[in-house]
C-alpha cells in the first residue's frame, strides 16, 4: 500500500458540526478522521464535476457556492 503525504492540521469546529460528522463516521464506516477527509474530497470533485461540464456552463450549484455552513432549509 502506498503511503500518501501527510500534513496535521489544527480545525476548529462547531459543536452541532463535530456531533453530526461523530455520528456519520461509523454510519458510514469509517473512522472520523478518514470521514473529516472523505467529505470535503466529494464536494471537491462534485465542483469539479460541475465546472468542466461538456455544455460549457462553468457556474458551480447554488449550493455549493452558498457561504452559509449551514444546511439549506
Amino acid at each position: 500500500m502506498t503511503r500518501r503525504a501527510r500534513t496535521s492540521l489544527t480545525l476548529r469546529v462547531p459543536k452541532e458540526l463535530h456531533a453530526r460528522l461523530t455520528a456519520r463516521a461509523p454510519a458510514d464506516r469509517r473512522p472520523l478522521n478518514a470521514e473529516i477527509l472523505h467529505l470535503p474530497e466529494i464536494a471537491l470533485d462534485a465542483v469539479s464535476a460541475m465546472t468542466n461540464r461538456p455544455d460549457g456552463d462553468s457556474s458551480a450549484p447554488a449550493l455549493l457556492r452558498s457561504s452559509s455552513h449551514s444546511p439549506p432549509a
